[in-house]
């Protein structure tokens, strides 16, 4: 800032209602020339002849001025003069951005302006610091608020998201689109990189996958990893969703599988990749050999569900019809009117059935019977009104009601359907393990649809024992249903979903046994009758507990536990007062001793066993405890089989 002619600088002050006071405009004006040799600062040296005569006069908004956030100022009257001396140079540039702190700070501390005099340029030098953190938090939290909740960047540009952010803080500049998008691209450079290295912390890695089309047809691969941490925490990264071009091949999906593991730098960490039955998907995962594929339990048990309703689609496609006639407002406010009338507690909307929404049919039928006497009593009044509108929607509800004989059988169907519905969201869940629990459930349901007879039974060993879908459909597109005779729908119903089941799960996959064995809840393999399959999974795991420990002693001469001949003693003498109260539970060990006789004359040392032993003569745990909490907490005990599970 440099001068070469004496200057009147005129100090224009902003004096906006619920802000303080700040400069916003500096101004020169040419001055008569001075005596040179005396400083221009301003001092009390200046005596009364120089002293500054400063008033703030408000000044209101203009009447004509349509833009209520328009920055007004304050004018200084008379104008401040300060008389700079032209043998006095500064060179201090600042850049103009809308805030003026740091030229005052400047002023002030050149004496410009003396602190003692202006007490507004102090308090704005101590705020400047925590002004420009502050934009940045806001910035910031601006940034999340759009990511989160996947807002258009187009949001921050509206005159009203504007306005609004002004009313709660004039201080904050909103950032433009531009500025956003360089935040983004930031953040996710940073992050990334940050992610890459989480990921290295993990032993080994599931992924789970996903092919999907968005409405204008455009193809996505989702890909999400899942590991457990050291702290025995489950963790569940999204790591990208990302454009996928048709045709959706085997060989595409492998290169794009592929190519996203080496981007993120886990292709030797990926032990398992979790898909549904599409048969590119399954295709293009056998390429990726030895990753291990696994079905989406709660897909795969979707599929056998379909299987069952075929045998009552026309009551599904009516249903539907139904349903579909509350979906206007009209017809909404006219149902929730009628259960505020016939004293529903909280009045409810019809659920849509969408055959892509996993438990939709079931969902939407619960509720379909919750409000039936609503849907009935509409009906009713429909057709019993005078309006004519009212009258003509009445007709047309009662073409299409179920009949009293189909609400009965709808309600035993949700019977039937309850438990899968439960399954489903267990085996959705990322916050628990779910692999472990799969084929147990899958057990009780299989069990629970079991039929009385051995017909079914007999057509499992028949000489077409891969029962497709395609044979499925055909078989139940030929039945001829009878909705009178409900025990007889119900029947087929049952048994279809039975023949889906076993054929999804025919053969029990070896993973998730072991999975099941090392779940202690689970690692008496009830579920499980065939004494050959149990025999062999002990087997695997003595195997990989063998080479593990000597892996283990090799690294370091003492033994990985010392202490587990105590804590095996320990807590073989507390069983048996356990046990006494859990008759079910020592069932359970009495076969699992049984089991372990034979290999323990098999093992070369006993002293190799000790913790497998040890471990499956534990009760089982309750249904409600967490495996890796159980694990993390007997991590001591049996260091070897807590690396295993």
């Amino acid at each position: 800032m440099e001068n070469n002619n004496d200057q009147d600088y005129i100090i224009t002050l902003s004096e906006n209602e619920g802000s303080s006071d700040e400069i916003v405009e500096i101004t020169p004006t040419p001055l008569a020339k001075k005596k040179r040799g005396r400083p221009a600062k301003l001092s009390k040296a200046l005596g009364k002849q120089k002293m500054i005569n400063t008033t703030l006069e408000s000044t209101d908004r203009a009447p004509n001025d349509s833009n209520p956030f328009k920055q007004t100022a304050a004018i200084i009257k008379p104008q401040t003069k300060f008389l700079l001396d032209d043998r006095e140079k500064c060179s201090k540039n600042y850049k103009y951005d809308g805030f003026t702190e740091n030229l005052s700070y400047h002023f002030v501390k050149h004496g410009i302006i003396p602190p003692l005099e202006s007490g507004i340029i102090s308090p704005m030098h101590t705020q400047s610091a925590s002004n420009k953190n502050g934009q940045k938090e806001k910035e910031l939290s601006t940034l999340r608020w759009i990511l989160l909740t996947t807002q258009p960047l187009s949001t921050i540009t509206q005159k009203a998201y504007i306005e609004h952010m002004y009313i709660i803080d004039p201080q904050f500049t909103v950032p433009g689109e531009k500025k956003l998008r360089m935040m983004i691209a930031r953040s996710y450079g940073y992050n990334k990189e940050k992610l890459k290295l989480l990921l290295k912390t993990a032993q080994s890695i599931s992924l789970t996958t996903d092919l999907w089309s968005s409405r204008s047809k455009h193809g996505y691969l989702g890909l999400t990893a899942t590991w457990i941490n050291k702290n025995f925490e489950i963790m569940d990264v999204l790591l990208e969703i990302s454009y996928f071009p048709t045709p959706l091949t085997a060989k595409a999906i492998t290169e794009g599988i592929k190519n996203a593991m080496q981007k993120w730098e886990i292709e030797n960490l990926v032990i398992s990749i979790t898909t549904d039955n599409g048969a590119n998907v399954v295709a293009a995962i056998r390429d990726l050999t030895p990753i291990k594929r696994l079905s989406c339990a709660a897909h795969t048990l979707q599929l056998a569900i379909s299987k069952g309703l075929k045998v009552v689609e026309n009551l599904v496609s009516c249903t539907k019809q139904l349903i579909n006639f509350f979906s206007t407002q009209k017809q909404i406010e006219r149902l929730i009117k009628v259960q505020k009338e016939i004293g529903y507690e909280e009045p409810l909307h019809l659920i849509q059935d969408i055959s892509t929404r996993w438990n939709s049919s079931y969902l939407a039928w619960d509720r379909l019977i919750f409000l039936q006497y609503a849907v009935l009593q509409l009906s009713v009044n429909l057709s019993c009104s005078l309006i004519s509108e009212e009258k003509t929607d009445g007709i047309r509800l009662k073409k299409i009601m179920i009949k009293d004989n189909e609400w009965e059988l709808l309600d035993e169907l949700c019977n039937i359907l309850a438990p899968f519905e439960k399954a489903t969201r267990d085996f959705s869940g990322n916050t628990y393990v779910t692999l472990s629990q799969m084929f147990p459930i899958i057990t009780d349901l299989t069990n629970s649809l079991k039929p009385s007879d051995n017909s079914y039974e007999v057509l499992e060993d028949s000489d077409d024992n891969t029962i497709n879908s395609d044979i499925v459909e055909e078989e139940s597109s030929q039945i001829e249903v009878d909705y009178s005779n409900i025990s007889e729908v119900l029947k087929n119903v049952k048994n279809k979903i039975y023949l889906g089941l076993k054929h999804y799960w025919a053969m029990p996959d070896e993973f998730g046994i072991m999975a099941a064995l090392l779940d202690p809840r689970y690692k008496d393999l009830n579920f499980i009758t065939d004494e050959e399959t149990k025999v062999k999974i002990h087997s695997s795991l003595q195997i990989q507990y063998d080479q593990l420990k000597r892996e283990m002693q090799q690294q370091t001469s003492t033994p990985p536990s010392s202490t587990i001949s105590t804590i095996s003693t320990t807590s073989t003498s507390s069983t048996p007062s356990i046990r006494s109260l859990h008759e079910r539970q020592e069932r359970r060990q009495q076969k699992v001793k049984k089991v372990f006789q034979t290999k323990e004359s098999s093992t070369s040392s006993s002293a190799i066993a000790d913790e497998i032993t040890t471990y499956f003569l534990l009760p089982v745990a309750r249904e409600n405890k967490n495996p890796l909490d159980w694990w993390k907490s007997k991590q001591e005990i049996y260091p070897v089989l807590f690396i295993i599970a």
